[in-house]
């Protein structure tokens, strides 16, 4: 994939470079408190998935970085399930409430319907995180409720809501002439 760009934002793939900005958007257990990620709590278990994940897979991960100052601020992921993409992302906390997920993410919904030739794109959040289900419903995609509860080991009862947009929806809604990918 080359680098797609926004207004604010180059979405690339992820480099060995990119190390040490991710592991501090990764180990910050506020920002993946409720993510897939939230049990990677040291170095070594992060230096194992940035090998064996974020750089193994770079035809689904990608870093965002600031086009201002150059540096990595989050990244962006699908993990494809038959012809659904489940998108994750993240933002070092520095980032949050600039808009760029929901930026990122009008680009990566190009990228997974065009490129990866996804039918439908998901996103799932916990509801004690509804600012992500608002950027959700920014990029266009339609909610479905709530998927499951489970009970995190402290006793904290959380709701996995999820959002989607297929990619009939999309290309009825959507403007085409965005970023190169």
């Amino acid at each position: 994939m080359r680098a797609i760009k926004t207004d604010r934002l180059i979405i690339r793939p992820l480099q060995p470079s990119d190390h040490d900005d991710l592991q501090t958007i990764i180990l910050d257990a506020e920002v993946v408190k409720y993510m897939r990620y939230h049990d990677i709590t040291t170095p070594a278990a992060f230096n194992n998935v940035f090998e064996n994940h974020f750089l193994m897979e770079q035809q689904y991960t990608f870093g965002i970085e600031s086009k201002e100052t150059h540096k990595l601020i989050g990244f962006y992921e699908f993990h494809p399930e038959n012809t659904t993409g489940i998108l994750t992302y993240a933002l070092n906390r520095n980032a949050w409430g600039h808009g760029y997920v929901a930026e990122a993410g009008q680009a990566m919904m190009n990228y997974g319907f065009e490129k990866l030739n996804f039918d439908k794109i998901e996103a799932h959040y916990a509801d004690l995180n509804p600012r992500s289900g608002r950027v959700m419903a920014k990029m266009g995609m339609k909610n479905l409720g709530e998927q499951e509860t489970f009970t995190f080991p402290t006793g904290e009862v959380v709701h996995v809501m999820a959002y989607e947009l297929t990619k009939n929806e999309w290309s009825l809604t959507t403007d085409h002439h965005e970023q190169a990918v």
